[in-house]
């Protein structure tokens, strides 16, 4: 079975930007992401930095995560994004972002804020 962790990740009223989550030096396999309901049916999208520390987390330049989609030719990549038919208490498994922190990115700001609940499985 490995190793499980859960952690949370919070969307303040009226912002499009959750908090950071520290996700360690663990080797994570995937992630599970418990999508909320949101007033405003934001998309999701999950973002990295590739920071080495809490204190440089803080400032770091977070960017997209985006995965392969082996659907096509050429090679091509896909933002790991949510579309709001997830929302609503469900949970969407995510291969494990090669990131330390992460966070996630509405499309639109959130009303009433909004957490973000990530279970991770690894070895």
């Amino acid at each position: 079975m490995g190793i499980i962790q859960r952690f949370e990740a919070q969307t303040a009223s009226g912002a499009s930007t959750s908090s950071y989550i520290d996700l360690g030096y663990a080797n994570w396999d995937e992630m599970a992401v418990r999508y909320v309901t949101m007033s405003t049916g934001a998309q999701v999208a999950v973002w990295g930095a590739d920071a080495m520390s809490i204190a440089s987390a803080a400032s770091a330049t977070f960017y997209p995560i985006s995965v392969r989609d082996v659907n096509t030719a050429a090679a091509a990549y896909n933002p790991m994004t949510v579309t709001t038919g997830l929302s609503g208490g469900n949970w969407g498994t995510l291969p494990a972002p090669p990131h330390r922190f992460i966070q996630f990115i509405t499309s639109a700001v959130v009303s009433g804020g909004v957490s973000f609940t990530v279970v991770c499985r690894g070895y």
